[in-house]
């Protein structure tokens, strides 16, 4: 199993990205959330720089905030400079979109959007639609200083619900998931086990083979020292912030909680009385602020929301003898990669920890007589 991070573009994060390709991590991928984070494209070109064997991508670009040639040839540049070492990692745009208060995208226009990705980064022509008008494009200067689709940049689709799962098997080299449905720390290998099942199936359905496809998941992780809790002030500052995104979804759109489980919709009262309470906006208003912290720190209030049944189910957080049990079931079941989407001041502490807790657990597993 490869290990990867994933990164929200702060100032410094290339090297970072080197620090971790120096300490056995194999990817890197940047969020696209222009309301956040830093370009994902800016911040990729100088990991890809900082670096000789790391593969960067985007984790995840959003349809809609750029048109497909932009964001094919924008990768297409990246892996000039890094050849073979790219990927374009798409998705609806859960954060993406949402800090502009718009919903995300369906899975039909993620699954349109990757083909004429794909398309373009093969050399083939696309007919491309903007506005009323429709169009035959193709790359036209594709030799020497421009971009390299030479070297073949893979497509990946970010999914977890039925719809986003088909538009993997229609469309992409392979799968990111969340696994947003899972209960991380007990139910994440059936879950994902079922969910690759779906995205086969549909590929057969168009035709397609999964066949040597690539997956990842995306999770925020803790290892937990022995005896320390899953609410240490420690596990919080490195996985609140992952725990509390099924509680910014509910706040975008409320109509959920009677979909969530039950751990998580019985502390709805308090996150309302914590954090929405709190920002001194109308409801119209919150999407602006409800996503501040995301995948970087706790809002004022947010820690009073969790409870360590909630960050262990949503995270990856456990001892390491947990966590690699966990990975290696999910590896068995097909999984090549976990991506750690991290605080940007843990980062090195966090590719440290795993370097020296899980990476020896799981080489230990996979070794001859081991």
């Amino acid at each position: 199993m490869d290990f990867g991070l994933v990164l929200m573009g702060y100032h410094g994060c290339w090297d970072d990205v080197a620090f971790a390709e120096e300490h056995g991590f194999a990817t890197a991928g940047f969020v696209d959330s222009p309301l956040l984070a830093g370009d994902p494209f800016v911040c990729m070109t100088l990991a890809a720089q900082a670096t000789t064997r790391m593969r960067v991508g985007t984790m995840l670009a959003i349809p809609d905030l750029r048109r497909a040639p932009t964001t094919a040839a924008a990768i297409a540049t990246v892996n000039r400079i890094a050849p073979g070492r790219t990927f374009l990692g798409l998705g609806s745009g859960f954060t993406g979109r949402a800090v502009f208060g718009m919903p995300r995208l369906p899975a039909d226009r993620l699954r349109d959007y990757a083909l004429e990705c794909r398309a373009l980064l093969d050399g083939d022509e696309v007919m491309h639609r903007w506005g009323r008008h429709e169009q035959p494009i193709r790359f036209r200067q594709t030799d020497g200083r421009y971009i390299d689709i030479e070297r073949r940049t893979p497509v990946f689709i970010a999914a977890d619900g039925p719809k986003a799962l088909a538009a993997v098997g229609e469309a992409a080299d392979g799968w990111i998931a969340s696994l947003m449905y899972a209960n991380t720390m007990s139910n994440s290998r059936d879950v994902f086990a079922g969910s690759l099942a779906s995205v086969e199936a549909a590929a057969a359905a168009a035709g397609r083979s999964m066949a040597g496809a690539y997956n990842m998941w995306s999770i925020s992780v803790c290892v937990l020292e022995p005896g320390e809790s899953a609410m240490s002030e420690r596990a919080l500052e490195r996985v609140g912030a992952g725990a509390m995104m099924p509680f910014h979804a509910y706040a975008d759109d409320p109509a959920i909680a009677e979909f969530l489980p039950p751990p998580l919709r019985d502390r709805l009262e308090v996150y309302e009385r914590e954090v929405l309470s709190r920002f001194g906006v109308g409801r119209d208003r919150t999407y602006q602020e409800t996503h501040r912290g995301h995948l970087s720190h706790l809002l004022d209030g947010e820690a009073a929301v969790l409870t360590d049944e909630i960050v262990r189910m949503t995270t990856l957080t456990g001892t390491a003898e947990e966590i690699a049990g966990v990975l290696r079931d999910l590896e068995a079941a097909g999984l090549n990669n976990v991506a750690f989407p991290v605080p940007p001041r843990l980062t090195r502490e966090v590719v440290t920890d795993i370097e020296q807790k899980i990476m020896p657990l799981l080489d230990r597993a996979t070794a001859p007589n081991g």
